[in-house]
């Protein structure tokens, strides 16, 4: 089957791949952040929020 909106298929599995790396790199950066976020500023906003008395 023949679809003028089809591209070539070496096309889609690029546009796939690359869109699945971009997925995969959200996904370790956001566990990196949530493991080790590397704020060590006391002024920091989430000192408030995080407070030990809360």
């Amino acid at each position: 089957m023949h679809n003028m909106l089809m591209g070539p298929l070496w096309g889609i599995v690029t546009i796939a791949i690359l869109v699945g790396a971009v997925t995969l790199g959200c996904f370790v950066a956001m566990f990196k952040f949530l493991i080790r976020p590397g704020e060590h500023d006391p002024h920091h906003p989430k000192y408030d929020i995080l407070r030990p008395d809360r």
